[in-house]
């Protein structure tokens, strides 16, 4: 199952991420990872391990921004014992 992950600037600066089931259509604003992964977790309990994640970038994302959630996610995985290797 398909999921789609768009990071988007904040107007007034900072990001979010919004997330949508492919197959429902169905979309929420994640402000941040914590948030993400549960939604992420809850919207794909349905349909089990097996879900892909497209990431996208919405326009006026910084590099900074990817920078910032790769380092969160990463951290975020670390402490849930999710990290490869």
């Amino acid at each position: 199952m398909k999921f789609e992950s768009i990071i988007k600037a904040k107007p007034l600066g900072g990001w979010f991420i919004e997330l949508t089931d492919k197959q429902t259509g169905m979309s929420v604003v994640c402000d941040t990872i914590d948030e993400y992964m549960t939604k992420i977790e809850e919207m794909g309990a349905a349909y089990g391990p097996d879900i892909e994640v497209e990431w996208k970038q919405g326009e006026g994302v910084i590099p900074a921004y990817i920078n910032e959630i790769r380092g969160l996610m990463q951290k975020y995985q670390d402490e849930m014992g999710l990290g490869e290797g």
